[in-house]
């Protein structure tokens, strides 16, 4: 199933964005957005840990893929670093966390359901970058991920 920003149908929505506990599930406040649109974000990389902006290429324009992502968190604020961001997640309510902070703040988001297993409905070369949370801890074959992943890699990212 493919989503694009500025409306939630299909994805309902997650405990993070009406308050839970769990720090992995809460979705960027709209100052975070904001923040990111004027070219001072950070992605999460764990509770504790931010990932190093050296790390990242210039994001404007890149086609950005974040796997297994879901939950409100990187893909807006990339989205709000103008990428060009789809996202895929196996769950309706974390893709919903996504469509709750595209329709709040006004992003354009790609969501797509899927498992991270299989991009086969991605063409080859399709991304620029791929962003990945820590979510490749739960998949038990991760060599057919990382094939995956490697199949929709653009020959001209750096």
């Amino acid at each position: 199933m493919t989503h694009s920003s500025r409306s939630t149908p299909g994805f309902a929505l997650g405990q993070g964005a009406r308050g839970g506990e769990n720090p992995y599930t809460q979705v960027v406040s709209s100052q975070q957005v904001a923040d990111a649109r004027a070219g001072s974000w950070a992605i999460q990389l764990s509770e504790h840990r931010t990932v190093p902006r050296e790390w990242f290429p210039s994001l404007p324009g890149l086609r950005v893929l974040c796997l297994a992502g879901g939950g409100g968190q990187q893909a807006p604020i990339l989205a709000a670093a103008v990428a060009e961001v789809t996202l895929l997640d196996r769950s309706p309510r974390q893709l919903g966390q996504d469509a709750f902070v595209a329709e709040r703040d006004g992003l354009e988001l790609r969501l797509v359901h899927g498992d991270m297993a299989d991009l086969s409905a991605f063409g080859d070369a399709s991304f620029d970058l791929a962003v990945n949370p820590i979510s490749t801890l739960f998949v038990p074959e991760y060599e057919r991920c990382g094939a995956s992943v490697a199949a929709c890699w653009s020959a001209t990212a750096s």
